[in-house]
């Protein structure tokens, strides 16, 4: 076999191997991060609960920054793609829902999926901001995307006219960026149904017109 025959069958199992691996680390890490928070996990731990060595945690990622930003990334959007949850087709169909009521039960149903993908990461990262830099600054541009978000869903809503008098964007957004968030999910620690349907009743009732 010539030696251009054996690299084309080598190296997509190579890349399909390195993408394992990483995926392995990255997994690993989502789960150490969650349950003992940013700081007290090292790339030792995160080797271990991998199965791999420190070196080859070392050959994916630079260091837990990384390992912990792409984590999160994956875990809120529920795929590899590189692209923003405000940029993405689903997003979109949200804004568009021509009813209120319906916009709010989408936008629910959305965000406790992300929530129970990303929320325990989410938390820890704003848990270890005040001890750690890159988590501050990885915390900061969540919250600010949160609240972008929420603003061109609060736009949205204020347009189907179903919102109560008095109420802009702004105020319509204030309420969203706070009943959405993952403190509220964290501290009620409810089911996901149960969750939901208590979301859904208490945005409807806070937000639309009787």
């Amino acid at each position: 076999m010539s030696e251009e025959v054996k690299r084309s069958y080598s190296s997509p199992l190579r890349e399909q191997g390195a993408a394992y691996t990483r995926l392995l680390v990255r997994d690993a890490g989502h789960r150490l991060f969650a349950r003992d928070g940013f700081v007290a996990t090292s790339i030792k731990k995160i080797a271990y609960e991998a199965g791999v060595s420190e070196r080859t945690v070392y050959t994916h990622y630079k260091n837990k920054v990384e390992i912990f930003q792409d984590a999160l990334n994956v875990a809120i959007a529920g795929d590899e793609e590189p692209v923003a949850m405000r940029d993405r087709p689903e997003f979109e169909e949200v804004l568009g829902t021509p009813s209120a009521t319906e916009m709010i039960s989408e936008m629910v149903r959305r965000n406790g999926l992300i929530l129970e993908r990303a929320g325990s990461l989410i938390m820890a990262g704003i848990e270890s901001s005040g001890a750690d830099a890159d988590m501050r600054r990885i915390s900061d541009e969540g919250e600010h995307a949160m609240r972008a978000n929420c603003l061109a869903l609060a736009t949205a809503l204020v347009t189907t006219g179903e919102v109560r008098d008095g109420m802009d964007a702004d105020a319509v957004a204030d309420v969203l960026t706070t009943m959405l968030s993952p403190h509220v999910h964290q501290l009620l620690g409810w089911p996901a149904e149960r969750y939901r349907t208590w979301l859904v009743h208490t945005l409807t009732s806070s937000l639309l017109r009787p």
